[in-house]
């Protein structure tokens, strides 16, 4: 199973989750081994979807940050996928997400 956001990096279960039944349950937020290549970031006492990846091209990187840069510029509101953090309005702290997640080189690990 993969998770796909419009802002966030593709990630995968680590595990064949089956589609056969009414009811799907798998828990991402238990353990980064819950995702493929226990690609996730620790929040606290949960795991979560790493952010950051406007362009949805399976890396956060410079283009991503540019892309928010100039969005920020505009200080653009509402449901945008430069807005990192999901408040409604691109600015700062979405840069310093991107900028966080780039720098450790956060990218899809697929299976």
């Amino acid at each position: 199973m993969t998770v796909k956001h419009r802002n966030s990096i593709e990630t995968w279960s680590a595990v064949p989750v089956s589609f056969a039944g009414n009811t799907i349950n798998y828990n991402f937020s238990t353990s980064a081994a819950q995702a493929f290549g226990s690609n996730q970031l620790q929040m606290g006492s949960v795991y979560a979807i790493y952010g950051g990846d406007a362009n949805q091209d399976s890396v956060v990187d410079g283009s991503d940050m540019a892309s928010i840069d100039n969005a920020s510029t505009l200080l653009l509101f509402g449901y945008n996928s430069e807005d990192i953090n999901g408040d409604g309005i691109v600015d700062g702290t979405d840069m310093a997400t991107v900028d966080n997640n780039s720098t450790i080189v956060v990218m899809a690990i697929r299976p």
